[in-house]
């Protein structure tokens, strides 16, 4: 059996998952929601499976038409995915050869390039600058007639800073043959997004996910936003019953009830995240602010702090090079975060 030397060339994308149990640590390393779904969202989970739905195939009936209202677009422009992560595959899988090459600044998000490399395209990856801002000219540089494909993340995890509207709208207008792929993971987190470009620009592909705010990433459900064309061309790589209805039952109670996730995120960016931020400033510890729910922190001592807080009982992500002096924390509530806060206190007395 040959395994095609693309595949052999690749090592296993490994997050560090084992022993990740909310009843034993905080969990501020995955980006994840600090909250687990609401009553209401348990509820029609419940009644779902009590109305004996498991035994037939995925019926999405209004879904699309309910996820148009909430995006403020026509279902047409949407396609369901099994996470956002097959949003990302099946999108690269569309658009990259062998030999083709994918544009996408670094540090950045392991899936897209692990997705490429199966494929055997080509990766160029400008570094971000030593403020972990958007390397715009570098990426403007790097684009030549073996480009298909342009990757922003925005906000870009890890780092947490972004590409303007603008710089994206420069991108798609002056490279129009190329794919521009922007990843909005956590737009309701930011309210920021290039979707108003969409109606101008064909070759503009939004990713977003269910993974973040509204707190269902065990259940895999994002979506692809893009021109009618190119989701028709979408719907021959993905499966017709690839995404299941257990993530749709839950993402339709989230997108009727806003209430509680709304409320979650307004603590999160409007007092949590000030207050981590402030506690970093009096302490002088460098950190990069960013725009989502997590933050950049590079203190003296990165694998001591990590682990002196897992001794804590709170997990924080270890960044790998370039930004291997670096660990990600994700942002709690406020209790969460005076947690995070009083054991880095402690650590900062030793």
């Amino acid at each position: 059996m040959k395994i095609r030397e693309s595949i052999l060339k690749l090592g296993n994308y490994k997050p560090p998952l084992e022993g990740r149990n909310p009843k034993d640590f905080l969990l501020m390393d995955f980006n994840e929601s600090p909250l687990p779904p609401p009553a209401h969202v348990i509820e029609a989970l419940v009644k779902y499976i009590q109305d004996n739905r498991l035994q037939t195939y995925p019926a999405y009936g209004d879904f699309l038409a309910l996820l148009g209202d909430y995006v403020a677009i026509d279902p047409g422009h949407l396609m369901l995915t099994n996470g956002s992560d097959q949003g990302i595959d099946i999108s690269l899988r569309a658009l990259l050869n062998e030999g083709d090459e994918m544009l996408m600044a670094q540090p950045g998000f392991a899936m897209f390039f692990q997705i490429a490399g199966t494929l055997g395209a080509r990766i160029v990856s400008p570094q971000y600058r030593s403020d972990m801002s958007f390397p715009f000219e570098e990426i403007m540089e790097a684009v030549n007639p073996r480009t298909r494909l342009v990757v922003v993340i925005n906000p870009n995890n890890p780092t947490g800073t972004s590409a303007s509207l603008d710089q994206i709208r420069i991108l798609l207008e002056s490279f129009p043959e190329t794919a521009i792929l922007v990843d909005e993971a956590y737009f309701e987190f930011t309210q920021h997004t290039c979707l108003s470009l969409l109606s101008e620009h064909q070759n503009l592909i939004i990713v977003r996910t269910f993974s973040k705010a509204f707190a269902i990433p065990s259940l895999r459900l994002g979506y692809v936003i893009a021109h009618p064309s190119f989701i028709g061309q979408l719907y021959k790589i993905r499966g017709p019953y690839d995404v299941n209805m257990v993530s749709l039952v839950a993402a339709r109670a989230q997108l009727e009830q806003p209430a509680k996730w709304q409320t979650m995120i307004q603590e999160i960016m409007e007092e949590a995240k000030p207050m981590l931020e402030q506690f970093f400033k009096e302490q002088g510890i460098r950190f990069y602010p960013g725009e989502a729910n997590f933050m950049l922190v590079e203190p003296d001592n990165v694998k001591e702090v990590i682990e002196f807080l897992k001794n804590r009982k709170i997990l924080v992500r270890p960044m790998r090079a370039p930004i291997a002096q670096t660990f990600r924390v994700s942002l709690g509530m406020t209790e969460q975060t005076q947690c995070f806060i009083d054991a880095y206190s402690d650590y900062l007395k030793i």
